[in-house]
């Protein structure tokens, strides 16, 4: 007698959740456990439904404009910023500080962002100013 190769079409479904795995196919369900993987180490940044990560930017900068008056900042400043009132969140430096040149159409690394946005201006040496059209208005006199 002779061999067949044959295939059959299955449709299932993986669901993972916290460390574990579930596969099911039909009425079959196999849960498995994935050892050492930590929940804590892989989260992700979840903001509020309609917020993105430039919101927490540009609501940074103008935090700082008008705690300090002054209207020249580094993408550091405003990280701090957002730590702090954001400590529940997961923000990793170097996404906020490519979102900082991605809000900056002067910075020269400006043009390789796909999602760009115009809150600041590049002032060089890693500082930045926020537009004078987007200045709190307790401070459009002039700030700089």
């Amino acid at each position: 007698m002779g061999e067949a190769i044959f295939t059959i079409p299955v449709t299932g479904t993986i669901h993972i959740q916290g460390d574990s795995l579930t596969i099911k196919i039909m009425e079959s369900v196999l849960t498995i456990r994935i050892e050492g993987m930590n929940t804590e180490t892989q989260k992700r940044l979840h903001l509020e439904r309609g917020k993105t990560l430039f919101d927490l930017v540009f609501d940074a900068a103008q935090t700082y404009v008008e705690d300090t008056g002054a209207n020249e900042f580094s993408a550091a400043d405003l990280y701090h910023i957002a730590i702090n009132k954001h400590s529940d969140l997961n923000l990793r430096r170097n996404s906020w500080g490519s979102h900082i040149v991605s809000c900056a159409p002067n910075h020269p690394s400006y043009h390789h962002h796909t999602a760009r946005r115009r809150y600041f201006r590049y002032l060089g040496k890693g500082k930045y100013s926020l537009e004078p059209s987007l200045l709190p208005k307790a401070t459009e006199t002039g700030v700089r």
